[in-house]
């Protein structure tokens, strides 16, 4: 048995197709111009696309004052301290500047006061009144001013030579017009406190036992020391009293609530280290700073704002590029700063009220204008913040 192949007759109507020559195919190809010009198209529209997003609800401040050559020094509830050509000045929030008179060692901010000290004496300085201090104390070897954040009495501390080192210390209260309140001893070195009218919260440190933190309430009449609580190990950050009479005390390691009699009411303890934090009557804002590799950071960022409400419970929460994202309440508002520009939020909800981008790193808010570092010199923006 064998196998055959069919045969294929040829017709005319059957003849195979022709090659295609050199032309036919140069015809067939795509023309390369629409087709780059179309790629292009695409690109551009990309990049509007890209460009509308970040710049959506974006807007540019309005530059209140420049002022080249100068650095700050403190922050003022109305403004800032502020130095130039070996001279202090206060900046306020319309952009005046009040020079400082006299030559101080250093200089901070108490309350509504300036405080600007020396070895012997502190001078007690009007933010916006340009003509001598209206009051001037004179000090003992070692005291030293304690900023009184919320109030207007001095404090001043210096430890006791004759015992161990760090305990105890004397804290001396001040009028504004120059009398000696009390002056007492208390058991650990004072750092800065807070004030409701009643009672003096102090942050202090444990020199001698460690250095951890010590929350201490004082009357503000006579100096004594009604109770005193130990936050653990950790470095002070804020410390802020409610009309309640609720503390917040912040330190880099965790934020606690206290209740007027000195008791714990609630803890937070973040996964990472606390840089900075700011409170209002209902909310606690910190900011939290996490250590990863470097390559994640800029991908992803290293930081984050946290929000925190009455219960210590968390509201939100925003992720943050920058390394130290730095939070401040204006007008009932939650303003962070970052790198290159600023953003405003509601403090309730977390939602975008506002973003503004700066030419230049910005430094501190006060009042409700931003001052931005640029250039060895600082530029001071209305922040445009809306209230509540």
């Amino acid at each position: 048995m064998s196998l055959s192949l069919p045969t294929v007759r040829k017709t005319k109507d059957s003849q195979a197709p022709p090659e295609p020559g050199p032309g036919d195919l140069a015809r067939k190809r795509f023309p390369r111009k629409p087709v780059m010009l179309a790629i292009c198209a695409l690109v551009l529209v990309g990049a509007l696309c890209v460009i509308y997003m970040l710049h959506k609800d974006v807007t540019l401040p309005r530059v209140v004052v420049s002022i080249p050559e100068c650095e700050l020094i403190a922050i003022h509830t109305l403004g800032f301290v502020i130095a130039r050509g070996g001279s202090s000045g206060f900046l306020g929030a319309d952009g005046s500047i009040y020079p400082v008179a006299g030559t101080y060692e250093y200089i901070i901010t108490s309350g509504p006061w300036i405080l600007g000290a020396n070895p012997q004496s502190i001078a007690l300085i009007h933010p916006t009144d340009p003509g001598p201090p209206p009051l001037t104390v004179r000090l003992a070897p070692g005291e030293k001013p304690v900023p009184l954040l919320e109030d207007d009495v001095l404090l001043t501390y210096r430890p006791q030579p004759e015992t161990r080192f760090g305990e105890p210390w004397h804290l001396r209260a001040i009028s504004p017009r120059g009398s000696v309140m009390w002056d007492n001893q208390i058991p650990y070195a004072p750092l800065f406190a807070q004030s409701n009218g009643r009672y003096l919260i102090v942050a202090a440190v444990d020199i001698s036992g460690g250095g951890n933190p010590w929350v201490q309430c004082l009357s503000k009449h006579t100096g004594e020391i009604l109770w005193q609580q130990s936050l653990g190990a950790g470095a002070w950050r804020y410390l802020a009293v409610t009309p309640e009479g609720n503390i917040r005390a912040v330190l880099d390691s965790c934020a606690y609530c206290l209740t007027p009699e000195g008791q714990v009411a609630w803890a937070y303890r973040p996964a990472g280290t606390i840089v900075s934090a700011v409170a209002s009557t209902d909310i606690v804002a910190v900011s939290v700073t996490k250590d990863v590799n470097a390559a994640l950071s800029k991908l992803y960022g290293n930081a984050q704002v946290v929000v925190l409400g009455p219960g210590g419970d968390v509201l939100w929460d925003m992720k943050s590029m920058d390394e130290l994202p730095r939070p401040f309440i204006v007008e009932g508002r939650l303003v962070v700063l970052e790198s290159g520009g600023f953003s405003c939020f509601n403090v309730d909800t977390g939602d975008v009220l506002f973003s503004a981008k700066v030419d230049g790193y910005p430094i501190a808010c006060a009042k409700d204008v931003i001052l931005v570092y640029k250039d060895n010199g600082l530029v001071l923006v209305d922040a445009g913040i809306p209230k509540p």
